[in-house]
């Protein structure tokens, strides 16, 4: 399969250099390059919550207002998201 990748002129550049330090050619540079990354990311299967999976659940939930005031806003609001706790 052939992909056409447009490289800004310093990415261009490294490229060509590197291939031509190395022996090798840019194609089978970027071959290389692909590869080593796809390798890597299906390797590194974190998922955000595994990531913080540590941090959820460390607390509790706040304890419901004493003042009266407060307490019926807080049971309204609760009745309203539909919330338990």
């Amino acid at each position: 399969m052939t992909i056409s990748v447009r490289l800004p002129p310093e990415e261009q550049h490294m490229l060509e250099m590197v291939a031509r330090r190395m022996g090798r050619g840019k194609s089978d540079l970027v071959r290389q390059a692909v590869r080593e990354l796809c390798q890597r990311l299906s390797a590194d299967n974190r998922t955000p919550y595994s990531l913080g999976q540590d941090l959820f659940g460390a607390g509790s939930l706040a304890a419901a207002p004493t003042d009266p005031m407060k307490r019926q806003i807080w049971e309204k609001l609760r009745a309203k998201h539909h919330r338990m706790g």
